[in-house]
């Protein structure tokens, strides 16, 4: 509603206020629509009020869910398809030689993750190569019809040989494209090679290592003779025999069709690239200690930028008076995340005993901030001589006395058990029912064993894919990054997690708050309007009146009051 002089323009409406009587009704509506509307003024403070704690909660997730993915690559995987992808399992390696010659110009070696430690000897005593051969003779044209017309088949062994039909107007660089069109069947390519202006030759090579190039069925004109490529079924320009390469690990000879041998070492990839019969390659398989170190480093870092959110959240000024910007101060969640967090990352893990068992073991501690600092020298010392006691505080360690028997999930909040499982089974081979101690304390499927909500075996998951009744020994040994995750999951899960429901439940008030304040506001215009109607109906009768008054005077002669 806006007001100059006396008018007032509602929407499409306009209106004359105090034209008559000299009152200010535009001001006295106005305080009256105010009034009214003050309800709805206080749910709008209200919503700013849960918006900018909702923004904090979203703020938190996010920082929340930045400190689970870090661990993602820390923590145990217990997926039967990738079970060696964290950082643990991850490997390196090292190559010298016991001469001057490098150990990078004779192999390239790369490391599956879970690789066994080890080092072994290696000696390059044959590269493989294809076979090659080339034409003899002179052809002083490549793009000059052969004049030749006949077919041959082309191929090396193991491959199926395709036949080459020659027409009197090919030329050589239509011969090298009519092979090459087969090269994938045959495992033949064609080159041309421009040995001067004057003198061209066709090379074949083959596609496959130690495989022979083979030609047969000659038919009509023997065109690779006539251009000088056999000469009475033999190869008249042998440029490279086929060979295969030949590696000596660990004093064993392996003879393989190919430089590109996986099936020596598990997990180890050797790629010959030059032979050395004199020289002997010592690999040497690592753990990939700096990829491990930049991995928890990572978390330090998603932890320590959680760490500033929630001290943000709790500060207080000189005054007592809570932080403009600490909207979640005094807020059960975040209280009961720091706090959880705190217990968590103080706590012990591993096998305990005279192992290292905790952060501070590994050179981890907190400082005034209760923000995660590394000592880099006790770090890295506890991975080179006490790699598995560190893996051990940070990874869950599941074992089992039955090798037909797996955990398959872990996201529960146990740091250490040890229990007996009796299983019995189906006639059809599937798990009939899960024990322990006579407890029933998991749900079946198949042969998938789950912890039942609510029982101490709640979030975990086994298989057993074996066909007798049995009963397993498991011995679980909790690690730091498995229980954060499982903590993380429960205030971030997109479902379940506290956050998620605070997040939903606010969106939920906020719904309501604006209807609310929605309806506030159309009965206070209402009223508004009616308020207009009545002014102004008053204004015109008062006008009226006025006018009525005037014509009395003027007929009466009378100019005042009385």
């Amino acid at each position: 509603m806006a007001t100059t002089n006396g008018i007032t323009t509602l929407g499409s409406r306009t209106f004359l206020f105090g034209g008559a009587s000299g009152i200010d009704t535009s001001a006295l509506v106005t305080a009256a629509y105010n009034s009214r509307k003050l309800e709805a003024d206080r749910i709008d403070v209200q919503i700013q009020s849960n918006t900018a704690r909702y923004n904090a909660f979203s703020q938190m997730q996010t920082l929340a869910n930045n400190v689970k993915t870090t661990l993602s690559n820390v923590a145990k995987n217990y997926s039967i398809l990738a079970q060696n992808n964290n950082l643990f399992d991850q490997r390196t390696g090292s190559m010298s030689t016991n001469t001057a010659v490098s150990a990078a110009t004779l192999l390239d070696v790369s490391l599956n993750p879970g690789t066994e430690l080890g080092n072994h000897e290696v000696t390059v005593v044959q590269k493989g190569y294809e076979h090659r051969v080339g034409s003899t003779g002179s052809m002083t044209s490549a793009t000059t019809a052969l004049g030749y017309t006949g077919s041959f088949d082309l191929g090396v062994a193991g491959k199926t040989a395709s036949t080459i039909s020659v027409t009197s107007g090919m030329t050589l660089n239509d011969l090298a494209a009519a092979i090459n069109a087969t090269s994938t069947t045959s495992g033949v390519k064609a080159t041309v090679a421009k040995v001067s202006e004057t003198d061209y030759q066709l090379v074949l090579t083959g596609t496959d290592i130690n495989k022979q190039i083979q030609v047969t069925n000659i038919s009509g004109d023997d065109v690779l003779q006539n251009i000088g490529i056999t000469s009475g079924g033999t190869f008249t320009n042998e440029l490279q025999a086929a060979q295969g390469a030949i590696l000596k690990v660990d004093g064993i000879n392996y003879s393989r069709d190919s430089n590109t041998i996986s099936d020596i070492i598990t997990g180890v990839t050797f790629t010959v690239k030059n032979q050395d019969p004199a020289t002997t390659v010592t690999v040497a398989v690592q753990n990939d200690n700096s990829t491990i170190k930049a991995g928890i480093q990572d978390f330090m870092d998603a932890y320590n930028e959680l760490r500033d959110f929630i001290k943000a959240q709790q500060v207080v000024g000189d005054g007592g008076d809570v932080s403009e910007g600490a909207v979640l101060f005094g807020d059960s969640i975040l209280a009961t995340l720091n706090n959880s967090l705190q217990g968590m990352l103080g706590g012990s893990y591993g096998s305990g005993g005279t192992n290292l068992s905790s952060l501070r073991g590994v050179g981890i501690t907190m400082d005034v901030n209760n923000k995660l600092v590394m000592d880099e020298t006790i770090f890295d010392a506890a991975l080179i001589d006490k790699f598995s006691q560190v893996r051990d505080i940070f990874q869950t360690q599941v074992s089992v006395d039955n090798t037909n028997f797996r955990m398959t999930k872990n996201t529960s909040s146990a740091t250490s058990m040890s229990f007996a499982m009796d299983i019995t089974m189906n006639g059809d081979g599937t798990v009939a029912t899960a024990t322990v101690g006579g407890s029933s304390d998991f749900d079946i499927s198949g042969n998938t064993i789950t912890g039942k909500t609510g029982t101490a075996y709640e979030g975990m998951t086994f298989a057993y894919i074996g066909t007798a009744d049995t009963t397993v020994n498991i011995n679980l040994a909790g690690g730091l990054a498995d229980s954060l995750t499982t903590l993380m999951n429960k205030y971030t899960d997109s479902l379940t997690g506290d956050i998620t429901k605070e997040m939903n439940s606010i969106t939920s008030q906020n719904v309501l708050l604006q209807s609310r304040a929605d309806r506030v506001l159309e009965r206070a215009a209402a009223y508004r309007d009616n308020l207009i109607d009545k002014y102004a109906n008053f204004e015109a009768q008062l006008a009226r009146a006025q006018t009525v008054l005037a014509q009395l005077r003027a007929l009466t002669g009378q100019n005042d009051d009385d």
